[in-house]
């Protein structure tokens, strides 16, 4: 996924810190001392002292830890490394030596545009080894603001054992701070004219991570913090800064009309600009200043030809209010399984997509490939903020539809008497399904085919003869061929595994609702759907199947499968069916444990072979 412009404007520091590193190795260390004390001020900005000691108990641990890198906004915070060093099993202090404490730029891949302000203080600890500790602590204070107060959530680090981490927030009395908290321990110290709120947390024993599972934001140990009154309180300061850069002036007006040309229908013209936004607006991450926050204008986006989430949400509104159509830009989080709003305000978004009452759609105008009304996986069931001046309101996007995410595959293979296999393999999506195909053909070639037929089974050749040429297209078609490099004998007895052809849609089952190899413990998402394979085998003449796989029907409370295998004609066809229809985005440890078995059946299933006779 993307990287989004709002999204550096919410993270904490020790969270960024241990996205760097932490993961590596949480068994093999533990966090001996892991202090956050945040400083308020009246308008809501706020300094920050963190301490932290971490032991390493393997060398492993050792080698990938000496490293910490700590993330930062170069134009609005000011960093200081306070302390760094290496802390010896035999009680020498090692000191980081001031070249060794380096700051860099963001490393992205050629493939992600981003304009960014972030920097990374990156510290190498010297000599660290089995047993020993790194120390340091920062002081990171922030000095221009985006949102008008202060809020964070944290979650507790399960996978990491540490003895004690405390959060600490200390504020003037008077300053209203609202709390939530599940689980850890919190109390509050009053010292003179200020007040301390603290939360502490202990972890004896390492939880390693459940891969797969819904954000622990959403049900695992945390807290939020927050200056906010409401939600509406958020969501219009946000509207306030939309709705100057979405200002409808003469280029946008003579540009929404160019596009919509003689087009009276109203839907038709909402498409249109859609259409025009995502084949010609180029998304790139802005995250510089107060870019972070504030998007920039209809018109320079307009001339740009690129621009970040709020800047493409800003143009398409503007667009649209150019030809009467009212739009709400409505805040979301994606990149992470969230799918709860804390009771408790806080300003935990990183993405903006743009809702239009008159036809009760989300549209998603960053992707080249979406079509109109058609969202990305994560973005369903999410709950959104929309932002409106005076009117400002939290909601959920709908839940996925089966019968509006279909992909089906038709491959028809033909075995010559030599036991050559060549063949045909037409796929169709339509929805979600249908932007993953879009995004998955491009730049599909004669070495991609290859690529793709080693995926699904043996090697061979191939070529794409066919494909949707529209982009927004909220259905798509792709056409191939191929031939196979394995040749197989049948009169001598060798099993035929249906070939699956050359193609870029997923095969029926794990797709739509994740691994279950074992019974989940965490809640996990989980997605609609109906996937359709069809196989065509036509057979040298005179063969027959000496006996066919049974046909099969399996069934869960949110999934269900079938096979059927037949002779019709001198072909051999098998069709399975997939279809997922859970009651939400997020389905809990008692489908994972119905799943377990069905995904175990799914796969033998498909690994069903097919021994033929031949009658003289």
């Amino acid at each position: 996924m993307r990287v989004f412009g709002i999204a550096s404007t919410i993270l904490s520091a020790l969270a960024l810190l241990f996205a760097a590193n932490a993961h590596a190795q949480s068994a093999g260390y533990t966090w001996l001392v892991d202090r956050q004390t945040y400083v308020i001020d009246a308008d809501g900005r706020w300094t920050v002292v963190l301490e932290a000691e971490r032991k390493a108990h393997d060398a492993q641990a050792a080698r990938n830890g000496a490293r910490m890198d700590i993330s930062y906004s170069a134009s609005s915070q000011r960093i200081e490394i306070l302390e760094a060093a290496t802390l010896k099993a035999d009680g020498r202090r090692l000191a980081v030596a001031d070249d060794k404490i380096i700051d860099i730029a963001p490393q992205v891949s050629r493939e992600v545009a981003l304009y960014t302000d972030n920097r990374t203080r990156s510290i190498v600890f010297p000599n660290v080894e089995a047993g020993d500790s790194i120390r340091f602590a920062y002081r990171l204070t922030t000095f221009d603001l985006s949102w008008p107060g202060y809020s964070r959530s944290n979650v507790w680090q399960t996978p990491h054992r540490t003895k004690l981490s405390e959060r600490i927030f200390e504020r003037p009395a008077g300053m209203p701070l609202g709390v939530e908290h599940h689980g850890g321990d919190y109390r509050t110290e009053q010292v003179g004219e200020r007040v301390r709120q603290i939360f502490s947390w202990r972890n004896e024993k390492s939880v390693p991570d459940e891969a797969g599972s819904t954000s622990p934001a959403d049900w695992g140990p945390r807290f939020v913090v927050s200056t906010f009154k409401s939600y509406a309180q958020i969501g219009d300061r946000y509207a306030a800064l939309h709705a100057t850069a979405s200002a409808v002036t003469p280029e946008v007006s003579a540009l929404a009309a160019e596009i919509v040309g003689s087009t009276a229908d109203r839907a038709m013209q909402a498409r249109l600009l859609f259409a025009w936004v995502t084949r010609n607006i180029r998304y790139v991450a802005v995250s510089v200043g107060q870019g972070k926050l504030t998007p920039t204008s209809a018109p320079e986006t307009i001339g740009n030809r690129y621009g970040d989430c709020k800047a493409v949400v800003a143009l398409l509104a503007a667009l649209l209010a150019a030809r009467d159509i009212a739009s709400e830009p409505a805040l979301i989080s994606i990149n992470v399984a969230k799918y709860e709003l804390p009771e408790t305000p806080t300003a935990d978004f990183n993405h903006v997509v743009l809702y239009v009452p008159e036809f009760d759609r989300y549209l998603e105008p960053t992707s080249q490939y979406s079509s109109f009304g058609t969202l990305p996986w994560g973005h369903y069931g999410k709950p959104v903020l929309h932002a409106v001046a005076g009117k400002s309101r939290t909601s959920r996007v709908p839940r996925e539809r089966a019968k509006d995410n279909v992909a089906e595959t038709h491959t028809i293979a033909t075995i010559s008497s030599d036991g050559r296999i060549t063949g045909t393999t037409h796929e169709k999506a339509s929805g979600t399904i249908a932007t993953d195909l879009k995004t998955l053909a491009t730049g599909a070639d004669e070495a991609k085919a290859k690529t793709q037929l080693r995926r699904f089974g043996p090697p061979g050749t191939g070529k794409w003869m066919k494909r949707g040429k529209d982009a927004s297209a909220a259905e798509v078609e792709l056409s191939a061929e191929f031939k196979l490099t394995d040749e197989i004998d049948l009169g001598a007895g060798e099993a035929l595994t249906p070939p699956v052809g050359l193609r870029f849609l997923a095969r029926p089952g794990a797709f739509l609702l994740g691994t279950h190899d074992t019974a989940r413990v965490h809640p996990f998402p989980c997605h609609a759907g109906r996937q359709i394979e069809t196989i065509e085998v036509i057979l040298p003449a005179g063969f027959r199947p000496a006996r066919l796989p049974a046909d099969r029907s399996w069934k869960t409370s949110i999934a269900e499968y079938r096979s059927v295998y037949a002779l019709r004609g001198e072909a051999l066809y098998v069709r399975r069916e997939f279809v997922a229809h859970p009651e939400s985005q997020v389905c809990g440890p008692e489908h994972s444990r119905e799943l377990v078995e069905l995904m175990s059946n799914i796969r033998r299933d498909q690994r069903s072979v097919v021994v033929f006779d031949k009658k003289l």
